[in-house]
């Protein structure tokens, strides 16, 4: 004998309908197929009229019984859900919703690349229950995170995007021109690429991996790129050619650091992996750690000022040493010239 008709097969239709409407709005369609996959495939009669009853039943129980507020949209043919009610809201700790709080203020206004991040803020925020919806929204202003994911105003082209992720998801090659600032003659360089990784820093999407074309000596060097920098054009491209095991890993470089007194005395931040200090007796601190990337990793120190000394491991010391000598050279030169 059939079950679809039983409370508790009845139950799981509208749990299901449920589920569907809090990923998004859907139609009658939709949400009846959601039952169909979820709860099993006589979950609804094959006959169109008893499958038409069921359905309005189960979305009167969703309002009567479960307390959920949803809307049809004639125009689109669709629902919407508005409240999830009792037993299909999401409970958050008062830590968890203060951080749900700093990233709805953070992404209220986002757009781009940072424009599915708010989505899903404000996704999320949409399943709690309306007294922590309203606690969100009445938040002070008084804190907040500073992403900087407003700084990058580029628009980075959906084909550069998604050559790059596909690349990325099936481990092949990516040839692209660059064009890159630096260059004065303002030509783009072609590039072959055994990508490892997309990453937002600072504002800004950056590719990483490992440089094959200009390889020296059979050694790829890893390199960074800044998203919005790739050409959209005919060299853009994924190749049939697999990248190796070991270019789907970052390389390590030691971080060898020292701390002067003024600041070695409080408290020291761990901004490296496998981070390990030493308290010296004047109060400076030594600092040993490692990186994948050094110019972050030199730009990270170079916020120290004057309190801090590079002291290893090559590669860093070496990229230090430019940094602040080009510094020096540019302040000589404009104190010159304003002098």
């Amino acid at each position: 004998m059939s079950t679809r008709g039983s409370d508790w097969v009845s139950f799981l239709r509208v749990l299901a309908i449920l589920r569907r409407l809090m990923e998004g709005p859907a139609s009658s369609e939709q949400l009846i197929q959601s039952v169909l996959q979820t709860v099993g495939a006589d979950a609804y009669s094959s006959a169109s009229s008893a499958r038409k009853s069921a359905f309005k039943h189960d979305r009167t129980h969703l309002k009567n019984r479960l307390g959920v507020d949803f809307l049809y949209l004639n125009e689109s043919n669709t629902y919407i859900l508005n409240d999830a009610g009792p037993y299909g809201r999401v409970s958050l700790s008062p830590e968890m919703l203060r951080a749900l709080t700093l990233l709805s203020r953070q992404y209220d206004n986002a757009v781009g690349e940072q424009a599915g991040v708010r989505d899903l803020v404000q996704q999320i925020i949409g399943w709690l229950p309306p007294e922590a919806r309203t606690r969100i929204e009445d938040a002070s202003e008084q804190v907040s995170l500073d992403f900087e994911q407003d700084v990058d105003r580029s628009v980075i082209p959906p084909r550069v995007r998604e050559t790059v992720e596909r690349a990325l998801n099936q481990h092949r090659k990516l040839a692209f021109n660059y064009l890159s600032p630096r260059r004065e003659d303002r030509q783009p360089v072609y590039h072959e690429l055994a990508p490892y990784q997309l990453r937002f820093q600072d504002g800004h999407w950056y590719l990483r991996g490992y440089d094959l074309n200009n390889a020296l000596g059979g050694e790829a060097s890893f390199l960074r790129f800044r998203l919005s920098y790739l050409l959209d054009d005919e060299r853009l491209r994924v190749s049939p050619t697999m990248v190796e095991t070991r270019h789907r890993q970052p390389p390590r470089f030691p971080v060898h650091y020292l701390l002067l007194p003024d600041i070695g005395r409080g408290e020291i931040s761990h901004r490296f992996p496998e981070t390990q200090v030493t308290r010296k007796a004047d109060g400076s601190a030594e600092v040993h750690a490692v990186t994948d990337d050094v110019w972050e990793a030199a730009r990270t120190l170079l916020s120290y000022g004057d309190g801090c000394i590079v002291l290893g491991g090559l590669d860093l010391r070496r990229e230090m040493e430019r940094w602040v000598k080009g510094m020096a050279k540019n302040y000589n030169f404009y104190s010159e010239d304003i002098g």
